[in-house]
């Protein structure tokens, strides 16, 4: 493969996780979804898998809303499988503040660390996640959704 084509790979996939980061950010449940396949499938760490952007849209929307919330992302790293496919790993550190939607809010500790792998596919023109799977790495008590006891 030519290594220009490549490097363009690795830019539109290593940008989809930055919107989605974006996205959830905003809490913009539409542009979320649209970084997913329509059959994509997500494997948090605890839970079944959610198949599909319906039942992914069905989780987001019942998340509470009523916070701040960043996904801090970094460390990306991509490997293209061949022109409509690639596989990517990342870092994520989120914080969040409960009970308010106002910014600046009250800085907290980050509530997780998290590890995604993906699966990426070009559909069409776009680039889009197919798959993604995350580990929780850190858990603070300072997490609102998080489970008495984490699976992981």
């Amino acid at each position: 493969m030519d290594e220009l084509v490549e490097l363009g790979i690795k830019v539109a996939c290593t940008e989809l996780v930055t919107r989605y980061c974006l996205a959830v950010n905003r809490w913009d449940l539409d542009a979320y979804l649209s970084v997913w396949t329509d059959d994509g499938v997500w494997q948090r760490p605890v839970g079944a898998s959610m198949q599909g952007r319906a039942e992914i849209r069905t989780f987001m929307e019942s998340m509470p809303r009523n916070r701040v919330l960043r996904h801090i992302n970094g460390c990306n790293l991509v490997e293209v499988v061949d022109e409509d496919h690639a596989t990517g790993w990342s870092q994520t550190v989120v914080y969040e503040t409960v009970g308010t939607t106002e910014t600046p809010a009250q800085l907290q500790l980050p509530t997780m660390v998290v590890e995604y792998v993906d699966h990426f596919e070009r559909r069409g023109r776009d680039w889009l996640i197919a798959r993604r799977d995350t580990s929780w790495i850190f858990l603070s008590d300072a997490d609102s959704v998080r489970p008495a006891t984490p699976s992981c």
